[in-house]
């Protein structure tokens, strides 16, 4: 499990966020929501380790985040950025094939190239595993780095708990592959892997995540199941707009739907 205590962080002069506690539990897809400039991606780089908190802590798997050797948290935790950027003229599998490198003692192992293949898989590029990460569109470059962070949390190893921090993994994306993508994380939860998302579509947030955070002014304003939130009426005042809420069978909560009659708080 990864507890977090009291986080709170301060850029120049500016406080992004503050007294953050949170939990993040194997088996769970906590998803993480807010308005722009609510600290969803700083609160994402703390979580992950890749900042340092001004307060409070990170427990992950019952050790600091801190004191866990580099090469060791890249064996259990990956990060995928909102934004990657490669100039390189690699190929597609050669791509996720960095995904294995905390893992290696050495040159890539054949398992390498399955777990890659497999991740590949996932993302529905399997047959372009030998064309130039270059020469795809922005969608594609976006599932390539998908399967990357997959391949690095592996969940079929025998490993201790893994955690996958996704910054907007949808972005960029077709309707297809945003279906594909969260089912991939669906499938990554069932399997033990604890999934943290930042997402902007509160609909898909409540159809995925098992819990849902919203932070509000770098606090978290909402946090609890997805029927919960999509019933408090705090969400309309949070991101400042008027939503309707429909049953449609099979949903397990309702669905949130923007009234086209009111206009945006301050417009």
């Amino acid at each position: 499990m990864l507890r977090a205590d009291k986080l709170s962080l301060r850029l120049g002069s500016r406080q992004i966020l503050s007294g953050i506690d949170l939990q993040l539990i194997p088996g769970q897809v906590t998803a993480i929501l807010g308005p722009n400039g609510a600290g969803k991606t700083s609160l994402l780089r703390l979580l992950s380790g890749e900042w340092i908190p001004d307060d409070g802590t990170v427990i992950l798997n019952g050790s600091a985040l801190k004191d866990i050797p580099i090469r060791r948290l890249g064996q259990i935790r990956a990060y995928l950025h909102q934004e990657s950027s490669l100039n390189f003229a690699f190929t597609v599998l050669e791509v996720v094939l960095l995904g294995r490198s905390p893992h290696m003692q050495g040159s890539e192992r054949p398992i390498d190239y399955e777990i890659s293949r497999k991740a590949l898989k996932k993302v529905d590029l399997e047959e372009r595993e030998d064309d130039l990460y270059t020469t795809l569109s922005g969608g594609e470059k976006q599932r390539v780095h998908l399967a990357r962070v997959l391949a690095q949390v592996d969940e079929d190893s025998n490993e201790e708990p893994r955690y996958l921090f996704l910054d907007e993994p949808t972005n960029n994306l077709d309707l297809s592959h945003q279906q594909t993508i969260c089912r991939t994380v669906r499938d990554l939860a069932e399997k033990g892997v604890a999934v943290c998302m930042v997402i902007h579509d509160l609909n898909q947030a409540i159809q995925v995540a098992d819990k849902v955070i919203i932070l509000e002014k770098g606090k978290i304003a909402l946090s609890g199941n997805p029927e919960e939130i999509a019933n408090s009426g705090e969400c309309d005042r949070i991101f400042g707009v008027e939503l309707t809420r429909i049953q449609i069978d099979g949903a397990t909560c309702p669905y949130l739907v923007f009234n086209p009659d009111t206009k945006p708080r301050g417009v």
